[in-house]
């Protein structure tokens, strides 16, 4: 005969303690890191930018100061990818595309499209990255 439900008795909980992280693929990892590489060189570049605009040589036509919090954004936005969030890769897809259409509009100039095609892989491959790894880790 099984023994009657007690109402009083604490509930019992699975307590095995897993040893191992999921393996997760040199392909997806690569691709966040390559994301967050991608990252801080734009953040850096549009830092030198802004320091040549902040001293009086400004080579695009539109920068000045404010470009700062712009810089300050790219290097969070770098972080969050190295952490692998998928909302970071998303957003600096996202703000990096926006970005473009904002500057080529402003400036009547396309240039660097080849670079910016370049920089809109690398951040796709990131977000695609992320949300692979997400899927691995919440399967474990």
């Amino acid at each position: 005969m099984s023994e009657p439900l007690n109402p009083y008795k604490a509930p019992v909980a699975n307590l095995q303690v897993i040893a191992e992280k999921p393996a997760i693929p040199a392909e997806i990892l690569k691709k966040i890191k390559n994301g967050w590489i991608a990252a801080l060189i734009s953040g850096c570049v549009t830092l030198i930018f802004t320091a040549f605009a902040i001293f009086g040589q400004d080579i695009t036509g539109f920068m000045d100061s404010s470009v700062l919090v712009d810089v300050g954004l790219i290097f969070l936005l770098a972080y969050g990818i190295y952490k692998k969030s998928r909302t970071a890769a998303t957003l600096m897809l996202v703000y990096f595309i926006a970005s473009k259409f904002i500057q080529w509009n402003y400036t009547g100039n396309l240039g660097g499209i080849v670079m910016s095609i370049v920089f809109v892989y690398f951040y796709y491959q990131a977000m695609i990255g992320t949300y692979q790894y997400h899927k691995i880790i919440r399967k474990y």
